[in-house]
């Protein structure tokens, strides 16, 4: 019987490359095993609603309970595991579960564990070994067979590599190493969540940002590792909905992640060494390439649509959307060929590694934070004025560097609110959120006349509808001026809360 911390890391590609990645690792001669598991839950779903699965795996000889909770930050996961006596099918019944003493019953949300039924079940054809990377002792398991759900079916292969003894950052090594030799990419979804998905019918849902919560007793060390933990959770939890799914949220909150995590490396740089710019500088280039995608899904989902319903017999805005549609698909695919790809893999390990491990801070690391962020929230705020000076005789493009820095200064916020308690922090940050959503609507609005006249140079049939939401959103900047002129003089007057 025992709790642990399971800490692993995914690879996923084609059966061929994983069995070549394997084979690249070295070690003893491997050992093959058939592992059958049946996951439970209630009707209602209360275990996967909490982030829990449970499970009976059955193998050569043994059986076994395990209960297993998913950290969030796709390498960690608590586990729960206890022995269970070989027995006939009649005894695999959900009244036979009994967990550990020390697991987390109360946080399951049921009071009987015969109310849990099975759900779905995995049969898994399963090689591992025991190798070492670097200082680390790693289990290495090459995993190939299926998930059942009823009438629903799904292939499994998978390399799994789970750390036995010594440092995160040595066995993210050899994965990485992996990578630089296989055409591989992290897998970031347990099978326990593939399974439930399979189950229900359901794809992965793109995953929001979690608040970062920094204490005035954190060093400048430990403010950036809560930081970067919470941007690798953000980022490795928006990749399978981008992938499987192509989810316009998906892309938005993988951008979003990605903005924050440069934006927090850039809001401590003068503290910071070469990984960190190299860090910044991968997250720039992933920045750009998944842009178009964004733009686009904005474009047909939302900026297009009040403006061919309100000209519903103009077929040029209907084959202005249909040239959108194309140029969307074409986006998409360059996004998922990004996500897929051996530079874009690379950095999100190397963004791991640092989450678990550290080592971006090279200056003043035990220096004091509320200081420090004080200093550099000043220097943001003052980017912002200085950007802002005669807002309302600004350009557009003038505006547009107004929102750049604004958003930067929001980030600072959001990272350093709890630095600084008090009654100024929820105003300052409300009047701050309603500036940037109204600049937002304007950039959305100046990207769809661009995208428009974009289209209408490579198809002269779409001309007349580009003209018609240039003319449209023309129309709304002008009614909006006025409101987005008053939102930044209340945000001008508000006194920062730092």
């Amino acid at each position: 019987m025992r709790a642990t911390v399971e800490v692993e890391v995914k690879l996923a590609g084609s059966a061929a490359e994983l069995s070549a990645a394997f084979d690249d690792l070295g070690g003893p001669r491997p050992t093959r095993e058939r592992l059958l598991t049946v996951y439970y839950d209630t009707p209602e779903g209360h275990l996967r609603r909490r982030g829990f699965a449970i499970r009976i795996r059955s193998g050569s000889g043994f059986r076994e309970l395990t209960l297993k909770r998913d950290e969030g930050d796709g390498l960690t996961r608590g586990e729960w595991t206890s022995r269970l006596p070989l027995a006939t099918r009649e005894d695999e019944t959900p009244r036979a579960l009994r967990l550990p003493p020390d697991a987390p019953v109360n946080d399951l949300g049921i009071a009987d564990a015969g109310a849990l039924r099975p759900t779905f079940l995995t049969d898994i054809e399963r090689t591992k070994k025991e190798v070492r990377t670097g200082d680390a002792r790693v289990e290495v398991s090459l995993d190939t067979g299926r998930i059942s759900a009823g009438e629903r079916e799904a292939r499994i292969a998978e390399l799994e590599l789970e750390l036995l003894s010594g440092r995160v950052g040595d066995m993210l090594a050899g994965a990485r190493a992996l990578l630089e030799k296989r055409r591989l990419r992290i897998g970031t979804r347990s099978k326990a969540a593939q399974g439930t998905d399979l189950l229900l019918g359901t794809s992965p849902p793109a995953v929001r940002a979690t608040r970062v919560k920094l204490s005035p007793a954190d060093s400048i060390d430990g403010a950036l590792a809560k930081v970067v933990r919470a941007a690798s959770i953000h980022v490795t939890g928006n990749l399978a909905p981008v992938l499987e799914t192509g989810d316009p949220e998906g892309i938005h909150q993988l951008r979003v992640s990605l903005r924050r995590l440069r934006s927090a490396l850039r809001f401590l740089k003068p503290h910071l060494g070469s990984r960190a710019a190299a860090l910044n500088r991968e997250a720039r280039r992933a920045l750009k390439r998944l842009g178009p995608a964004r733009d686009l899904d904005v474009f047909v989902l939302e900026t297009l649509p009040p403006v061919i319903e309100a000209n519903p017999r103009v077929s040029a805005l209907l084959r202005l959307r249909e040239a959108a549609e194309g140029r969307r698909e074409a986006a998409l695919a360059s996004a998922r060929k990004l996500i897929r790809g051996r530079r874009f893999n690379r950095f999100v390990l190397d963004l791991l590694r640092v989450a678990h491990g550290g080592g971006l801070v090279v200056w003043d690391a035990d220096g004091p934070l509320p200081k420090t962020a004080k200093r550099r929230l000043n220097g943001r705020y003052r980017s912002l004025m200085k950007a802002g000076s005669g807002f309302d005789r600004l350009t557009e493009p003038e505006r547009h560097r107004v929102r750049i820095a604004l958003k930067k200064l929001r980030y600072a916020c959001d990272y350093s609110r709890t630095l600084f308690p008090g009654p100024a922090v929820d105003p300052y940050l409300r009047r701050l959120s309603a500036l940037q959503d109204d600049l937002g609507r304007l950039n959305d609005a100046s990207v769809a006349r661009l995208i428009s006249q974009e289209l209408a140079a490579a198809d002269p049939l779409a001309a007349a509808g580009a003209s018609r939401v240039g003319d449209w959103y023309g129309r709304w900047a002008r009614e909006a001026e006025p409101g987005l002129i008053e939102s930044w003089r209340a945000f001008a007057a508000t006194e920062p809360f730092w």
